[in-house]
């Protein structure tokens, strides 16, 4: 029985000693409740104090199913959501939201939480555990600062320019023009090649200019295109920059330029420069040179047009005088095309002119349009470019052919290394694929993943950041004994080190939950034609919105450029302009410029179509004037009003008399087939509207005619009469008079 006795002692201690735990721990309860408070009640109770209420002081607690999220930490952040949290005497976590207006209305707490956009410990109740920023044990600390913009990226994912989120889409913008992607695959993005075709290189460039560009392309291009891969070892560079040539040259296919011959002679050189001064190529070039960038154009047309415009008559004033623009501020070069102003020391005369003819014919994903240059054209602009070039420098023994089979294999390894393939399309790389790792889910790299090498950085400030950082910046600074990274140097500035990071940081391989992707408020034929305004810069031309037309910068006068695409999309027929995208057609005979045929498809074209329509607020469908048929009566009292009001002192009429080359106005024999009868009409009212401006004068100021004998001096029966006389110009009038504004 001795046992049984000891036994009971045993089971009376372990009592005694749990009774004293819980006795201890009641006490801390209650000491922890009352007297010490957590964190939370005190925001809690400094709230109540500020709204002057009083209530509970629980655990706010939001349950998140579709995300798989418990989040608390409204249980501090009290105000986050409510109006009377904007005082900025109040203590942080008590404030409402910094972008309440514009950011919580499209996500409600109550459907997103907080940790979807802001990451952290949802379930903690205090700062340090909440935030996890200093945590190495949590993976998803809490985004702090500018990364706070990379969250957006898990549901916007196809949205280029993201509303609130500047720096994340200027790094997305960044990756894509920089050619990253073309490297680096990113959640499933096709693989898009920057860089031009190299299939043709032996046609298209010097032997020694090709190993020039490869060794050092910067000081011959702007802005973020081909990088560097050699930027501390001038004697690797010159020496594999040769092998990497040769191999291009003896891999590139034919391309027939043989037959090609120009006479390079002064007066075919001056053609050219005017050529490439009025056709257009300065909306997308410059020269490098700013004795020849820094011109004015139009001067001796802007005079012709002041002549034919004092001859006008007729009692009407220019409203808006002779047009002439003020002295502009300085603008940032046009770079959207590389600068030709050494094309003659890269480029092959006779591959110039095939190329200026049919760039397609040379790259099927050429950028470069077709200008509808006639060959003697081409062959003048050619000459002209070519003439601006430097020295060309002398083709050195390795360069030419037969190659040496040594060489030849060392460029192979070095394209096959460096990735050239990546960027651009060259013979026996069709299916290499991308030569960069994967970045999908580079946003959420570990330490323990992330290759520092030999670098002299900290342990302590190794962290993703400051990987990211360094890499952007110096791409080859992790070594190691075993492992030599070939990323090449960009040259990035540290604004844009900082978007491309902020982009990177967004990059994570984890679907959004179903129901919260977000879908672009656009359609995707609008999102496909504002992506094609962009890639085929049709800003460098022409005035689109806020966005002024490149090449605008060379003229005296704005209407001696191309014209103002802000009100396409009430201007003209839907129609007509698909048919004029897919075939350009010259409007303005009086002037040198063109509109380019860019070869898009017929969804590329309705897609643009309709992006004018909806960047100029046409309702959609259109809900356009049909057509009215004209009596003869009509018709004779619609001519005598058009020919008082001298419109043919500045439009052409199709078929009519050739006009001299000062007149500045569109062929009106068009008018039918292209312009809305709606538009004319407020066109005619007030054409400043559309066109600020424009020389057209206005007829009807203040609802005022200068002819009241006309329709007893309505001006409402007076434009209706002008837009039935214009849009049956060139058709047999009618047998009956119909109702005034009958349709």
């Amino acid at each position: 029985m001795a046992w049984i006795r000891h036994e009971e002692r045993s089971y009376r201690t372990l009592f005694l000693v749990l009774s004293l735990l819980l006795a201890v721990v009641s006490v801390w309860a209650v000491y922890d409740e009352v007297v010490t408070r957590r964190p939370w009640k005190d925001w809690q109770a400094q709230w109540q104090d500020h709204v002057d209420e009083s209530g509970s002081i629980v655990v706010s607690q939001l349950n998140l199913p579709d995300l798989g999220a418990l989040d608390r930490c409204m249980s501090c952040h009290v105000g986050i959501d409510d109006p009377r949290g904007d005082d900025e005497t109040l203590p942080e976590p008590l404030r409402i939201h910094p972008r309440h207006e514009g950011l919580l209305g499209d996500h409600p707490p109550e459907r997103f939480g907080c940790t979807s956009c802001h990451l952290g410990q949802g379930v903690a109740l205090t700062a340090e555990s909440a935030h996890a920023v200093d945590d190495p044990h949590w993976p998803e600390p809490m985004r702090v600062g500018r990364f706070v913009e990379s969250g957006c990226l898990s549901c916007h994912r196809g949205e280029v320019e993201l509303a609130g989120a500047p720096l994340l889409s200027e790094g997305r913008r960044l990756f894509q023009e920089s050619g990253c992607g073309g490297c680096h695959a990113t959640n499933g993005e096709p693989q898009q090649r920057r860089g031009p075709s190299l299939r043709h290189v032996a046609a298209k460039m010097h032997p020694a200019a090709l190993a020039e560009w490869i060794r050092d392309p910067q000081p011959r291009r702007t802005g973020l295109v081909m990088p560097q891969f050699w930027p501390d070892d001038p004697a690797r560079a010159a020496e594999e920059s040769v092998a990497i040539a040769a191999w291009l040259l003896s891999v590139s296919e034919p391309y027939p330029t043989e037959a090609i011959e120009v006479d390079v002679n002064p007066v075919r050189v001056a053609a050219g420069q005017r050529l490439f001064d009025r056709v257009g190529c300065r909306g997308c070039h410059a020269l490098g040179d700013p004795a020849l960038d820094e011109v004015v154009l139009g001067a001796s047309e802007q005079t012709e047009a002041d002549d034919a415009w004092a001859a006008f008559g007729g009692g009407f004033d220019d409203p808006f005088g002779s047009g002439a623009a003020e002295e502009p501020e300085p603008e940032p070069p046009i770079a959207h095309g590389p600068p030709l102003g050494g094309a003659g020391a890269r480029v092959r005369l006779p591959f110039l002119v095939a190329w200026l003819q049919d760039p397609s014919s040379y790259d099927p994903e050429a950028r470069m349009p077709d200008m509808r240059l006639t060959d003697d054209e081409a062959s003048a602009l050619a000459a002209w470019l070519v003439s601006l070039g430097g020295a060309r420098p002398a083709t050195p023994e390795s360069l030419r052919a037969p190659y040496d089979p040594d060489l030849l294999e060392r460029g192979r390894e070095l394209v096959s290394l460096y990735g050239c393939y990546g960027c651009h399309d060259i013979p026996g790389f069709e299916e290499a694929g991308r030569p960069g790792p994967d970045l999908s889910d580079y946003g959420r790299k570990e330490r323990r993943e992330l290759f520092f090498g030999q670098a002299d950085v900290p342990l302590e400030a190794q962290d993703w950041e400051s990987y990211s950082r360094f890499k952007l910046a110096t791409p080859r600074a992790f070594v190691s004994d075993d492992i030599v990274p070939v990323m090449p140097q960009f040259d990035l500035s540290p604004e844009q080190i900082d978007a491309l990071t902020i982009y990177l940081r967004g990059l994570v391989d984890v679907p959004p939950a179903p129901g919260f992707v977000h879908e672009p408020p656009e359609s995707e034929e609008l999102r496909l034609g504002l992506r094609l305004i962009e890639e085929r810069n049709c800003t460098g031309c022409h005035t689109l919105g806020d966005q002024t037309g490149d090449i605008l910068r060379h003229y005296a006068d704005v209407n001696l450029g191309p014209p103002e695409l802000t009100a396409e999309g009430r201007r003209v027929r839907p129609d007509w302009l698909f048919n004029f995208l897919l075939t350009p057609t010259t409007l303005r005979p009086w002037l040198d410029l063109r509109m380019p045929d860019f070869g898009l498809t017929e969804e590329e074209a309705a897609a643009l179509a309709t992006t004018f329509a909806e960047l100029a607020e046409v309702p959609t469908p259109y809900r356009r004037l049909a057509h009215r048929p004209i009596t003869a009566e009509r018709a004779e009292l619609g001519a005598w009003l058009f020919g008082e009001l001298k419109c043919v002192s500045c439009h052409q009429l199709s078929g009519g008399e050739a006009m001299a080359a000062g007149e500045l106005a569109p062929d009106l024999g068009l008018a039918r087939q292209r312009l809305d009868p709606a538009w004319v009409r407020s066109f005619l009212i007030d054409p400043s509207v559309d066109l600020p401006g424009t020389r057209m004068p206005q007829f009807f100021a203040g609802g005022q005619t200068a002819y009241p004998e006309v329709l007893d001096g309505d001006v409402d029966a007076q434009l209706d009469l002008l837009v039935d006389h214009l849009m049956n110009l060139g058709l047999q009038p009618q047998g009956a008079l119909l109702p005034e504004g009958g349709s």
